[in-house]
C-alpha cells in the first residue's frame, strides 16, 4: 500500500518536472530565435507589448540663452520653429561644413522656465562623437547669446513602446507639429513621465524617447505604470536595427556618412525648405538630383554549413564578431562582375544585434537580390558575404524597410 502511494506521488511528481521542463524548454525556444516568414515582418514582432528599455551610450548637450534657437537653426538640419514653443524633441542631424554627417541627434526642448517658452534645449547624440559636436558649436558660437555646457551626467534617455505608450505624456496619441507663437503646448497630467521627450518617428510604431534627470532614470530605474515591462537595452538595439533605424556613429560614420544615405530624410529628420546651415549644399544638391544609389538597410547573417544562408531568423544563440564598416563583398564568379563592381563593395556593416545588423548597401544590388528571392527562394547566383574578425565568412541577407516611400525601394 505504501509502495503503491508512493509510486503514484513518483508518478506525479515526474509528470509535473516534465511539464515544467517542457515549458522551460518552449520558452527558452522562445528566447534563442525569432522565426518570421518575410523579412519586414520583423519590424514588428516587438509592436505588441508594452515594453521600456534604456538606450545605451548618449551624451547631452545643453544650448540656453536667448538667440539659442536662432543659433541652432544654423547649425543642424531640421527646422527649430517646430518646437521652439515648447513640447515634444524632433530628430535632426549634425554636418561637417563639407556636408558629410558628424551626428544624428534629438533636440529638445527642456519645457521649463518662468516665462514659456524658455530657450533651453538639450541635444541628445552618440556619447563617443558628443565632444566633437559640442566642440563645433563653441567654435561657431561666436557672439551669439547662448550657453553650451556639457549634460551628460544630469540625464538619462529611454525609449519606450508599445500600444499605451502615447498615454506617457498625457496625450491623445496626437503628434504635435508647428505651434504658432503664442500657442500653447499641453504638458501633461498626473502620467506624464516626463516633461522632456520626443515621438519617435523614425519607423512606425518606434514609440516615445523620454529624457530624465539621473536621479529618476538611472539605478532604480525609470517609473513607470504598471503594464510596462522594463527590458533590457539589447532589446532596443534589435528593434530599432529590424525596423532599419539608423543611429549612433557605426551607422553615422563621422565625416564620411551622407545624410540622404543613412535615411535621416526618409526618419524626417531633414527640412528642405529652411534657410542656410552648416553643411546644407551637398544634402540639397543629392536631394534635388533626385539619386541617391546607396542606403543603410537591415540585414541577417547566415551560415552556409547548417542551412542558413539565408535564414528569416535572429538567432539569440550567435553573434558573428564582425567590425564596423566591414566590407560585404558579392559572391559570383569575377567574370559575371563588372569591372567597376569589383572595385566597389557593395555595401559596409554597420551597428548589429546578435545575427542582425545595419548596412550601407547599393539599393540596385538590393533590389536584384530580393527579385532573386521572391524567384528561388534565396539559393541563386547572388549571394553577399563578409570576413568576421575570426578570419570566417558569412553570408549577408539585406531587404528594403516597408515604411519607405513608394518608390523608394
Amino acid at each position: 500500500m505504501l509502495r503503491g502511494g508512493l509510486s503514484r506521488r513518483l508518478l506525479r511528481v515526474a509528470a509535473a518536472t516534465s511539464s515544467r521542463c517542457s515549458r522551460q524548454q518552449t520558452r527558452l525556444m522562445s528566447k534563442t530565435a525569432i522565426k518570421v516568414e518575410r523579412a519586414t515582418d520583423f519590424e514588428r514582432v516587438f509592436d505588441g507589448s508594452d515594453r521600456y528599455a534604456a538606450v545605451e551610450g548618449r551624451g547631452f548637450i545643453e544650448v540656453s540663452g536667448s538667440d539659442a534657437t536662432e543659433f541652432l537653426q544654423g547649425m543642424q538640419c531640421n527646422h527649430m520653429p517646430q518646437i521652439e514653443q515648447g513640447g515634444p524633441g524632433m530628430l535632426t542631424g549634425f554636418l561637417t561644413p563639407q556636408g558629410r554627417m558628424m551626428a544624428d541627434a534629438f533636440v529638445y526642448p527642456r519645457n521649463v522656465g518662468v516665462n514659456f517658452p524658455h530657450p533651453a534645449y538639450l541635444i541628445e547624440v552618440d556619447a563617443r562623437v558628443h565632444m566633437y559636436v559640442q566642440r563645433m558649436l563653441d567654435f561657431y558660437k561666436l557672439r551669439a547669446k547662448v550657453n553650451i555646457c556639457d549634460a551628460t551626467s544630469q540625464y538619462a534617455v529611454w525609449s519606450v513602446w508599445g500600444p499605451r505608450s502615447m498615454e506617457l505624456v498625457g496625450g491623445s496619441g496626437r503628434v504635435l507639429g508647428h505651434v504658432p507663437r503664442g500657442g500653447l503646448v499641453f504638458k501633461g497630467d498626473e502620467t506624464a513621465v516626463a516633461d522632456v521627450w520626443a515621438v519617435d518617428r523614425r519607423a512606425p510604431d518606434m514609440g516615445l524617447r523620454l529624457v530624465v534627470k539621473c536621479d529618476k532614470g538611472s539605478g532604480k530605474g525609470l517609473q513607470m505604470p504598471a503594464g510596462f515591462e522594463q527590458r533590457d537595452g539589447t532589446e532596443y538595439r534589435l528593434r530599432r536595427i529590424l525596423k532599419g533605424v539608423a543611429e549612433g556613429a557605426d551607422d553615422f560614420v563621422k565625416g564620411v556618412a551622407v545624410a540622404l544615405e543613412t535615411n535621416l530624410d526618409y526618419m524626417r529628420g531633414v527640412h528642405f525648405g529652411k534657410g542656410c546651415y552648416v553643411g546644407q549644399e551637398l544634402t540639397i544638391r543629392t536631394h534635388h538630383r533626385g539619386v541617391v544609389r546607396k542606403r543603410v538597410v537591415p540585414v541577417l547573417f547566415g551560415r552556409d554549413g547548417d542551412g542558413t544562408r539565408n535564414p528569416l531568423q535572429v538567432d539569440y544563440t550567435w553573434e558573428p564578431a564582425i567590425a564596423r564598416q566591414a566590407d560585404i563583398t558579392r559572391v559570383v564568379g569575377d567574370s559575371e562582375i563588372p569591372k567597376r563592381e569589383r572595385r566597389i563593395p557593395p555595401g559596409k556593416v554597420g551597428s548589429t544585434a546578435f545575427n542582425a545588423g545595419l548596412a550601407l548597401m547599393r539599393l540596385e544590388q538590393v533590389e536584384q537580390y530580393a527579385a532573386q528571392q521572391q524567384a528561388d527562394g534565396g539559393e541563386g547566383r547572388i549571394a553577399f558575404k563578409v570576413r568576421c574578425e575570426d578570419n570566417q565568412q558569412v553570408f549577408v541577407s539585406p531587404w528594403s524597410p516597408s515604411w519607405w516611400p513608394d518608390g523608394a525601394h
